[in-house]
This record gives C-alpha cells, sequence and structure tokens, in this order.
C-alpha cells in the first residue's frame, strides 16, 4: 500500500512539474515550447485531469505565437531595405502547419468541462502567394547572377536554381538556367603527363595514374580530363612531369644469428625442497614445465630492389597563361624478399623465424614491373597535391 502511494506521488510530482515548465515556456515568450508541450501532452491522453490545464495553456500560447508571427510577417512585409519573400514564405507555411497540429486535437474542454474555443484562419492563399513571392525572387536572382559571366556567381545562381526547383518544380524555364549555371560553375582541368626522364613509362603505368575516375576527384564544380574535348574551354591544366627515374642494383644482403633460449621439453611433478611432491587444494600433484637450453645458428638472406621517382606537378591558369603553383612529387618503392635456413635445435625457433624458413628466394621483378607497383603509391601521392590545390582555390 505505501508503496503503491510512493508512486502515485511520484507520478503528481512529475505531472505538477510538467504543467509548471509549460507554464513557464509561455510566461517567458516562449510559445513555440509551450504549444509542442501542451499537444504532445494532449496527444498521448486529452481525457485525464490534468488536459484542462494543457488546453489552457495551448489556447494562450497558440493565440499568442499566431500574433506574434503576423507582427513579424508585417514588418517583413514593410521592410524594403531587401527582400524578405523566403521568411514570409516559410512564416506562413508555419502558422497554417501549427494550426493542422492543432485541429485533430479538438474539442478541448476546460475545467468546467465546456469547449474552449479555438478560433483559426485559412492561410492558404497567403501561402500560395508567399511562395509565388519567393519562387519570382529566386528566379530573378539566379537570372541576375548569370548575367555576370563570373563563375563564382553561376555556382552562387545554381544553388538558387536547385532551392527553386525544390519549391516549384517547372517554374518557368528553371531547368534549363540550373544546366547553364552549372556549366558555367564548372572548373574544367586539362591533366597532361609529360616523360622528361631516360627511362621508358610502361603505359599500364600512364593509364593508372590518368584513371581520374579512381582518385574520386571530380566533385560539384571541378571536373578533371586527361583528353581535351573541343567543346570545352579549359580553365587549368595540369602537367605531371616526371624528371628522374632511379633504380638500385639487386641487392643479396646475408645475416648470421646464433640464438640461444629457453624452451619447454615436457613436465614434471613438482616437488620440495625435501623430495615430496606438492599438491594443489584437491590433493593432486602439481605440474611444472621443464626448462631446457636450445641453441642453433639463423642464417637469414634479404633480397631486395629500389625504384624512386621524383617529378613535378605544374598547374596553369589558362585564362591567363600563367603557372600559378608548383609541387614536387617523390615516391620509393621497394621490393623485399626475406627467407632463411637454420642449423640447431628448431625449438629455440620463434614463429617469425620458423615463418622464413618455410620461404624460399624468387625472381627480382623488372623494372617494367617495380614501376607498375610503384604507381599506386605515386597515384596517392598525386592525389594529395591535387587535393591540396584544391583547397587553396
Amino acid at each position: 500500500m505505501k508503496k503503491a502511494l510512493l508512486i502515485l506521488s511520484v507520478l503528481l510530482f512529475i505531472s505538477c512539474n510538467s504543467i509548471k515548465k509549460t507554464q513557464q515556456a509561455l510566461n517567458s515568450g516562449n510559445y513555440r515550447e509551450a504549444m509542442n508541450r501542451s499537444i504532445q501532452k494532449l496527444q498521448k491522453n486529452k481525457f485525464n485531469n490534468k488536459s484542462a490545464d494543457y488546453a489552457r495553456i495551448l489556447k494562450n500560447s497558440f493565440e499568442k505565437y499566431r500574433e506574434q508571427t503576423l507582427d513579424r510577417i508585417d514588418f517583413l512585409e514593410r521592410e524594403t531595405l531587401k527582400d524578405n519573400s523566403k521568411p514570409v514564405y516559410e512564416l506562413y507555411v508555419e502558422l497554417q502547419s501549427v494550426q493542422n497540429r492543432v485541429k485533430p486535437l479538438l474539442p478541448l474542454k476546460n475545467k468546467s468541462g465546456e469547449n474552449i474555443d479555438f478560433k483559426f484562419f485559412d492561410f492558404t492563399e497567403n501561402v500560395l502567394v508567399g511562395k509565388e513571392n519567393y519562387a519570382n525572387y529566386l528566379y530573378t536572382k539566379a537570372s541576375d547572377l548569370l548575367r555576370t559571366n563570373d563563375k563564382i556567381d553561376s555556382r552562387l545562381a545554381y544553388n538558387s536554381l536547385v532551392e527553386l526547383e525544390n519549391l516549384a518544380p517547372r517554374f518557368k524555364n528553371a531547368s534549363s538556367l540550373k544546366r547553364e549555371a552549372y556549366i558555367n560553375g564548372i572548373d574544367f582541368i586539362l591533366v597532361s603527363l609529360y616523360n622528361d626522364t631516360e627511362q621508358i613509362i610502361p603505359s599500364e603505368v600512364e593509364d593508372r595514374l590518368l584513371n581520374f575516375s579512381t582518385l574520386n576527384l571530380n566533385d560539384l564544380w571541378t571536373e578533371y580530363h586527361v583528353n581535351a574535348r573541343e567543346d570545352v574551354n579549359y580553365d587549368l591544366s595540369v602537367e605531371i612531369h616526371f624528371n628522374n627515374i632511379q633504380f638500385s642494383p639487386e641487392r643479396l644482403l646475408e645475416k648470421e644469428t646464433s640464438l640461444n633460449r629457453e624452451v619447454v621439453d615436457g613436465w614434471k611433478y613438482k616437488k620440495d625442497r625435501n623430495g615430496n611432491y606438492i599438491l594443489d587444494d584437491k590433493g593432486n600433484k602439481i605440474k611444472e614445465d621443464v626448462i631446457v637450453n636450445a641453441s642453433g645458428v639463423f642464417y637469414e638472406t634479404i633480397q631486395s630492389k629500389e625504384v624512386n621517382v621524383t617529378a613535378e606537378v605544374n598547374y596553369f591558369d589558362l585564362n591567363t597563361e600563367q603557372k600559378i603553383n608548383t609541387y614536387p612529387l617523390e615516391s620509393l618503392f621497394i621490393f623485399e624478399n626475406r627467407f632463411a635456413r637454420f642449423n640447431g635445435d628448431e625449438r629455440v625457433l620463434n614463429k617469425d623465424e620458423l615463418f622464413l624458413l618455410r620461404r624460399g628466394p624468387v625472381d627480382y621483378p623488372s623494372n617494367e614491373r617495380m614501376l607498375i607497383d610503384a604507381s599506386e603509391d605515386i597515384k596517392a601521392k598525386l592525389k594529395a597535391i591535387l587535393n591540396q590545390q584544391l583547397s587553396t582555390n
């Protein structure tokens, strides 16, 4: 019984506290919060003993919010320093939305059991006019921006036209204007690769480096081409000049290591100093590992070969015909193969050493193969350079 009374007291406290917070929101002018809290409570249950309090708060906050919003709209419509079509439209949409949330809750009753009178206004015409005004504003703004023939303005025009498309699909010729704004806003970049070394660069390496689809560099406003198109006016060019490709000799390094380690060689029963067996709590003899020394000589062989590639990445502004940036590119690729042989007690060997014993010598890769294997690292370095340049634009 006491437990039930305690739970009831807690619930009453929570309920009263919730009403108090909702009333405080109303008193402090947070009409949206007061409405939202009241609506949520009434949606759950509008027939309990607290519903009349929430209904009263909802009516007061609803009317004050509407009055406040209409005053704000009146001010925005009178202001002439800037176009306020967007906030005016959005405020009318919000007024209509709030009314649509309240209507399904009706009828709501006061504490005397009488219906509370909610007055509603039809804002449909205001919403439609506001939407048309906002759409015309976006269209006019985008059209004016496109007339400047400026790339940044074209991107701003595109953003406005995307917003217009979401607001009013098929508005005038907005779709074709959006396409025009997109084309005008793109930075078209032509990429070329030059071999200034005395080495032959395999075609597979060139194909990998110039396959920009795998670099994921193209974004909304940047497009890379490796083959010039006659219908495109390029803004920038990127020239990748390989100036040195150096291969090391094929190297063979042998290392001899003496190993001497303690290893487990079976087990025995543990005894005390007097030679008596040591027992556990259950009376069983305790086992312990037998440790012995194992040794041997480990002969490791390392095959290695390196290729070092250096290049220069030059950026040119094709509109001014000037070089705007230069980046060094360097990549080192190392081929390495390790294997080993062993004389001695194999118990001394660890897992890594045992693994090397199962390996053997392999053929050294050709210079062409080395360059192909190095291309992934070169490509990653190139991508980092291109992203660095994009971030400076």
